[in-house]
């Protein structure tokens, strides 16, 4: 009995929940603008310019539903969900601290959000029904990509805040947290399918090691710390989840140990976080400053916070960008961070549930290797503003500002996206009794016994 084919209306019924949460977001949102604009102006009506990143927002999300349902596309309708809300409370946050506030018409960053999940759509388009598998034979070439962009910033990158930058302050080094996704999946997938497990020998791991080694060994040089802590942790999940050996994650724990007493011993920068991260108090106006004017926000903001446009973000350095978690924490208080991390972790179950489901090696490594990247950026900024961590200068996804970064997640959620969707065409392929090889199975049914047969 064939099935009925999936129609629009059907697609229009699957994406229900994502309708849904999409109205709450912009509510949400909607209430939070009208609270920041009322304690700046002291009125409520809002100017057409400074209400054009509410305006971006509104039409980004049924344009991007409307989109979904017209292509009949049956993936995950919650992940959108999670990633407008966490992308509309970025907005909030930037529009009350003014770095989000009077658009210029010439000036990239002002087209920087409707652009990013323009590209999320495209990607999620261009690599669904199973042709994410295209990107498999591309892994090394991504190797050898992340490296050359790597160099690129190496010697035409100025140095700003401890990092490097490219002209304009565009950070192209968030693009090869993609790239090097997409060649770890690509290198441990064939691994999968040569033979379950790591392969025997050291033959087969000069390719992973090689790939590997150039961007790191180029991080180091950027002294981009965080990059560096983000990636191996990433390739040590992928390690374990492709072989299964959790062993790999105690050889990873020894060499961050000893890689962080080598970063102490021989690097000043590394020696400079590591005191700051210890012992706070006792260079409070120097290198201490940072964190204890984040947590100084933090306990000012209490349970409830002071209010949406009623704290001090000025006296939080970096706000909008590495400190944006403590600005939510002073003006949303422990409920609002609460929230915002509620949204992550919808989210990330969200993307694990993805990759666990995926019938393809690829497949899973790819969408276990961005859920992750996404995780352990969360948990580097969140534990560096609380002081669980030393800071790292890695950025909270969709929230805090900078257009590399966002870009980038957009990229990666498009490719969950995309993997979410079954692969009805594998699966007809498969299924389908003129394409299998061999030679069919004798019935099971019962065998006839001519009289001669019998004693």
């Amino acid at each position: 009995m064939s099935r009925s084919p999936f129609t629009i209306r059907d697609a229009w019924r699957q994406r229900r929940q994502e309708r849904s949460l999409f109205f709450w977001s912009f509510l949400s949102i909607l209430a939070g603008y009208l609270l920041v604009t009322a304690h700046k102006t002291g009125n409520l009506p809002l100017h057409w310019q400074n209400s054009l990143p509410l305006l971006v927002y509104l039409v980004a999300m049924p344009i991007l539903h409307l989109i979904l349902v017209l292509i009949k596309f049956r993936g995950d309708p919650l992940l959108p969900a999670a990633v407008f809300f966490l992308a509309g409370l970025g907005m909030l946050i930037q529009f009350r601290l003014g770095t989000f506030a009077i658009p210029v018409p010439g000036k990239p960053a002002t087209y920087v959000f409707p652009a990013a999940f323009a590209l999320m759509l495209a990607v999620t388009v261009c690599f669904r029904g199973g042709r994410f598998r295209l990107l498999e034979p591309l892994a090394f070439p991504c190797a050898l990509l992340a490296a050359i962009l790597m160099g690129a910033i190496l010697f035409l990158g100025q140095r700003y805040r401890g990092a490097l930058f490219m002209p304009g302050y565009t950070n192209p080094a968030e693009l090869i947290k993609i790239l090097l996704i997409i060649f770890l999946a690509g290198t441990l997938a064939r691994w999968r399918k040569e033979g379950a497990g790591a392969p025997r020998g050291f033959l087969p791991w000069v390719p992973l090691l090689v790939g590997w080694a150039a961007p790191m060994g180029m991080l180091l040089l950027q002294r981009d710390l965080g990059m560096l802590v983000l990636l191996n942790a990433v390739l040590l999940v992928l390690l374990v989840a492709a072989t299964g050996r959790v062993s790999y994650l105690t050889l990873g724990f020894l060499g961050a140990g000893a890689l962080g007493v080598a970063i102490f011993i021989f690097s000043a920068h590394g020696q400079a976080r590591f005191a700051a991260w210890l012992a706070p108090f006792v260079d409070p106006t120097g290198k201490s400053w940072q964190i204890l004017q984040s947590l100084s926000a933090l306990y000012a903001g209490g349970l409830w916070g002071v209010g949406l446009g009623s704290g001090s973000p000025r006296l939080i350095p970096i706000a909008s960008s590495d400190f944006i978690y403590a600005v939510i924490g002073e003006e949303m208080g422990y409920a609002g961070c609460g929230i915002v991390l509620a949204g992550y972790l919808l989210l990330f179950t969200r993307g694990y549930r993805i990759a666990g489901t995926s019938p393809d090696p690829f497949g899973r490594l790819l969408a276990a290797g961005i859920v992750t990247t996404m995780a352990f950026q969360v948990l580097l900024n969140i534990g560096g503003v609380i002081k669980a961590l030393p800071l790292t200068g890695i950025t909270l996804p969709f929230i805090s500002h900078g257009g590399s970064s966002l870009v980038t997640a957009c990229i990666g959620i498009g490719l969950l996206l995309a993997l979410s969707e079954p692969d009805t065409g594998a699966a007809k392929t498969a299924g389908s009794p003129t394409l299998r090889k061999g030679k069919p199975k004798r019935s099971a049914g019962p065998r006839l016994i001519s009289p001669a047969g019998k004693k």
